[in-house]
């Protein structure tokens, strides 16, 4: 049963306490570093997860991000002008400016609609770098001045009183005094024709008198007048620097110095894919990496270093879950498997040696803590608490599943999903012996199901369990089957297959993607066409959503339905009706492209998966307590700071209303129990005519209809 056994740290959950309900955080990798820029004392990253700034002294790590400021978090350029201020581009064209003495960020759509590749500061001008060419942008007056449409431009650099232009097809260059730099007439041209090493350029850079430039091919080299012989021939070039007085080349493979002889050394051993270059005020060599955040040169002992920021292991979620210790647990599509406790992440992937796969589908959590991942091609991992660290245990197609025809090895499972008798349902996608379900128990005994069974088809993507036990399971082509095993899970003699759902039933879309199951008993079904609902025996389709096209469906303690599609969230209330639609143009949303989704029913955190990052969102929706017993409300003393102030009065019962009072009995806030959604609920410090109260003690009293009741107190400070 046990391929391999590694042991980490295990983690202990943190809530964030202040974060008020409907409030959003977004979490991302920032690993994937695109261009960097390095001052004195700080090195600022542009990223695929928001924007870095590390700084040097501390050793740690700033993070901006939409929720910060952003217009996203597709990072693709960033630049530091004189007067101190941050400019960063967004992959959708909007610039965004960090003020240093009030540290906001404002935003400048001139650019919406094209890539910027550069930015580059001249003064009070920023040279921008685009896919039609380079564009003047005046910082002083704020407004585009002028745009040479020259072609795309990967790079923009000021030498000796010279624009040059580094872009895929050719390297340009103009003097900054030419009247008209808008006539074409104004640039000189170089290809290879002329000289240059390759067409494709992406970097130029100055130094010993001459002019280096960054090609696909090598370094070629310009004295003014000639172009001399290239040299690194056949290394891609990425980004060029001068540290030390001598030019260094970041090569794909690795970082080179020009020596005075004009042969190259490798700067320190090892192979790794760096992105970007620089040189900070205190001659440190920074490396942009491509998944691995940051380097940086020891010249004293030769050797790199790494700095790679805290966070998920990339930003492509496949699943989340909650373990019973509060831990979040993600899946990725090419970074295997996280484990987040609130303030740190663990990794397990193929380059830590935990898994032999980054490309994880699913995850569950079975009724002894155990984490089950599901993988496309490795078959099942368990994470067990051993102690203070974790037991990795691999389920493969050597002990209980198969891997596909043309593969033995190669084990396909979708969707893991633990039920409440301990017992852990698997789906074995194209199973070779057409076992495509699969059943284990906590003694590691096996049962399996397959096409010759009942199953409608080899192409199972998703399940879910019914109140009845019932087995739900989508497939890719024929709708819907449905097992029931009677309970009997490791007996098939009382097994039913003969139910499903198909066109004839409703379900006009066979390729179901997706399953739900309320708290009402409505199985909802999610495809590419649609969300479908089952009750008493009618499949109906339901409209009005967000998109049509569902990626993932979720119920969580309240019984909202939570629908994510490739266009944004529709969230559906409990009765079915009433619905919220969250996009990124209507809200903080890290993307549109919706995956999966994980509720912490203590709390009312739900995290919200997609292809670009990770939703963190406060809402009221918990699980209520079972007495009053332990009422408790914070921060005491309640400080009315603005707005973003709330008390939190939490561990409330169902049905409960809650009342504050002075201590003399007179009545300030009435909360009635239809306002209050879990088992928390915010105070914004007002009474009931919307006015803020003033400082002085306060008491919070908590009621139900049934008679129990339990009192607090609070001090509220108005500064």
């Amino acid at each position: 049963m046990i391929a391999r056994k590694f042991f980490y740290t295990i983690l202990t959950f943190v809530v964030c306490a202040q974060a008020g309900t409907w409030d959003w955080q977004t979490l991302t990798s920032a690993r994937g570093v695109r261009q960097i820029f390095a001052a004195d004392t700080s090195v600022w990253c542009a990223t695929d997860g928001g924007a870095l700034r590390y700084d040097v002294d501390s050793g740690r790590f700033a993070h901006f991000l939409n929720t910060d400021g952003l217009a996203g978090n597709d990072v693709l350029t960033v630049e530091k002008d004189r007067h101190g201020r941050v400019w960063v581009a967004i992959s959708d064209g909007t610039l965004n400016i960090l003020d240093p003495h009030d540290n906001t960020w404002s935003a400048k759509k001139d650019y919406i609609g094209h890539i910027i590749h550069d930015l580059y500061a001249y003064g009070d001008s920023i040279f921008v770098s685009l896919d039609i060419g380079v564009s003047l942008y005046d910082a002083g007056r704020w407004e585009v001045k002028e745009t040479y449409k020259i072609g795309e431009t990967r790079r923009t650099t000021i030498i000796d009183g010279d624009i040059w232009a580094a872009g895929k097809t050719a390297l340009r260059r103009a003097n900054l005094d030419f009247p008209n730099l808008m006539a074409p007439s104004a640039w000189t041209v170089y290809t290879v024709d002329n000289g240059l090493q390759d067409n494709y350029t992406s970097a130029v850079c100055a130094s010993e008198g001459l002019i280096f430039i960054a090609t696909q091919s090598g370094v070629s080299i310009f004295d003014g007048s000639n172009w001399l012989p290239a040299e690194l021939q056949g290394v891609e070039i990425r980004d060029l620097a001068v540290w030390q007085n001598h030019m260094i080349a970041l090569g794909y493979n690795g970082v080179y110095m020009r020596k005075a002889t004009a042969t190259w050394e490798k700067l320190g051993g090892g192979v790794w894919t760096g992105q970007s270059l620089a040189v900070d005020g205190h001659d440190v060599i920074w490396v942009g990496m491509q998944k691995n955040g940051l380097l940086y040169y020891q010249a004293t002992d030769k050797t790199w270093h790494e700095v790679i920021p805290d966070g998920p292991g990339d930003n492509k979620f496949t699943a989340l879950a909650f373990d019973r210790n509060g831990n979040l647990w993600t899946a990725s599509s090419s970074a295997g498997v996280s484990c987040f406790n609130g303030e740190k992440w663990i990794h397990f992937n193929m380059a830590s040696g935990a898994v032999a796969t980054n490309l994880f589908m699913d995850l569950t959590v079975d009724v002894k803590n155990r984490v089950w991942a599901s993988s496309w091609g490795s078959g099942v991992y368990i994470f067990t608490a051993a102690g203070d660290s974790f037991q990795i245990e691999h389920i493969s197609s050597h002990n209980g599943l198969r891997g596909i025809e043309i593969d033995p090895n190669y084990v396909v499972v979708p969707k893991v999903q633990a039920d409440e008798s301990g017992n852990v349902w698997i789906l074995n996608y194209e199973a070779a012996n057409l076992q495509v379900l699969a059943v284990v128990d906590t003694a590691y005994n096996w049962q399996y199901f397959s096409t010759l069974d009942g199953i409608k088809s080899r192409l199972v993507t998703t399940l879910a369990i019914d109140r009845a036990g019932r087995k739900w399971i989508g497939t890719q082509d024929m709708g819907v089957s449905v097992l029931d095993d009677g309970g009997t899970p490791f007996s098939k003699s009382d097994d039913d297959l003969t139910q499903g759902l198909g066109s004839e039933d409703g379900l006009t879309d066979l390729n179901v993607r997706t399953i739900a199951y309320d708290r009402d008993g409505v199985m909802w079904i999610g495809t590419p066409e649609g969300l479908f609902y089952w009750f008493d025996g009618q499949v109906k389709p339901r409209y009005s959503l967000i998109n049509d096209n569902i990626n993932r469906l979720a119920v969580d303690v309240r019984n909202n339905k939570w629908i994510g599609t490739v266009g944004g969230l529709t969230l559906m209330d409990a009765d079915g009706f009433t619905m919220q639609h969250f996009s990124t143009s209507n809200s903080p949303l890290v993307n549109d492209y919706i995956t999966c989704f994980a509720f912490d029913e203590n709390t009312g955190i739900t995290y919200i998966g997609t292809t670009n990052g990770l939703s963190r969102l406060q809402t009221p929706y918990s699980k209520p307590a079972q007495d009053l017993s332990q009422l408790r409300g914070y921060p005491n003393p309640f400080v009315l700071l603005g707005t973003n102030s709330y008390f939190h009065i939490e561990n409330l019962v169902q049905g409960a209303s809650v009342h504050i009072f002075t201590p003399e009995g007179k009545l300030v806030r009435k909360i009635a129990s239809s306002q209050i959604f879990g088992s928390r609920v915010d105070w914004d410090g007002r009474n009931n005519h919307g006015e803020w109260v003033a400082s002085g003690i306060y008491l919070y009293l908590a009621t139900t209809e049934t008679g129990l009741s339990k009192v607090g107190k609070v001090a509220v400070v108005r500064p």
